[in-house]
């Protein structure tokens, strides 16, 4: 413990009286190699940049000492410092280095900063723009990460990082993905699933592209074929909840076309039109969302889609019908401010 204090003491005030050039940091990095220092002192290199005084090879010694520690202060630090090292014209560590730094699994975890987060997504496009060949192993090992931690499949980092891995090599990106479908067979893994329909839906009637639109519409389709009974429900409770091709909804039209006999498409693709949230009164939503469906049925879609909007309409009718007469009580019932 007393080692512990004055190597840390000793630390900052040697930065606070010189600042940061080869022979302090060298110094500083023997005692944080022999567990005197924290790794957090670190992070005052990135201020002001001052990691630019420093020789690439004690740069290297530094980067290298903080990758080999596992907890979530050195990992990020490391991704702060990475954020500013890394450029397209000039890397001091390889591809494969920043490749085990993003995905160590303490980036996973809870963040302890909210710029965490921000620095490990930059880092994250900096290494598949230098490396393209990084691109599909990171959505390979996110994924998997989302089957350890289901808060990864809507993470405002993570779940958008994915989609955009998927979005620039869409038919490489879609074997990738049905592996991971498969990997639990016959039960589903939930948390993808929630990932492909875009996350667990937000306020209003945004029109989304999710995920599962990112893929070659045949492709999928011909994936379902091989074992309609098994996977078209599964697609099915991750298809867009749009009829519109800008949005996907091409994929959730073929699946009422061609699956609507099979257990759970129809209701599966019911239930993710009906995810979300509202402000207001909740007949207004409903009757907002009754305006869209109505709105499809001029477009000429199959009849097997057709036969589905009027039964969502049905449905809808009855649930604006509920509320509306819900509301009315509650404003009989509410206090009067006389």
């Amino acid at each position: 413990m007393y080692k512990h204090y004055v190597g840390g003491a000793f630390f900052k005030d040697l930065v606070r009286r010189s600042g940061f050039d080869n022979q302090v940091l060298s110094a500083c990095l023997d005692t944080f190699e022999a567990g005197w220092v924290e790794p957090g002192y670190f992070q005052s290199l990135c201020y002001g940049k001052s990691w630019q005084a420093i020789s690439q090879d004690v740069l290297v010694r530094l980067l290298t000492l903080l990758s080999n520690r596992e907890d979530q202060i050195s990992a990020y630090v490391l991704v702060d410092l990475l954020d500013q090292v890394l450029t397209m014209e000039d890397w001091p560590v390889d591809s494969d280095f920043v490749f085990r730094v993003v995905m160590a699994p303490s980036h996973f975890e809870e963040r302890l900063d909210t710029m965490h987060a921000y620095h490990w997504h930059r880092v994250c496009e900096k290494l598949v723009a230098y490396d393209p060949t990084k691109a599909m192993p990171l959505l390979d090992v996110l994924l998997q990460q989302m089957g350890s931690n289901y808060r990864l499949s809507y993470d405002h980092d993570v779940a958008p990082f994915a989609q955009a891995l998927c979005h620039n090599n869409p038919a490489e990106a879609w074997k990738i993905v049905a592996v991971h479908l498969l990997s639990v067979a016959p039960k589903w893994r939930g948390e993808l699933i929630n990932w492909l329909k875009g996350g667990i839906g937000g306020f209003g009637e945004k029109n989304l592209v999710p995920p599962i639109a990112e893929f070659p519409l045949q492709t999928v389709l011909d994936w379902i074929a091989q074992n309609p009974e098994g996977r078209a429900a599964m697609i099915a409770h991750c298809a867009p909840n749009s009829l519109n091709d800008e949005f996907g909804g091409a994929l959730t039209r073929a699946l009422l076309v061609s699956y609507q006999d099979v257990d759970g498409v129809p209701s599966g693709i019911s239930t993710n039109f009906g995810s979300g949230g509202w402000r207001g009164p909740r007949s207004q939503h409903l009757r907002t969302k009754r305006d869209r469906f109505r709105g499809w049925l001029s477009k000429g879609f199959d009849r097997n889609v057709v036969t589905w909007i009027e039964s969502e309409i049905t449905y809808l009718d009855q649930d604006i019908e509920a509320a509306e007469i819900s509301e009315e009580r509650e404003s009989w019932n509410r206090p009067s401010n006389n």
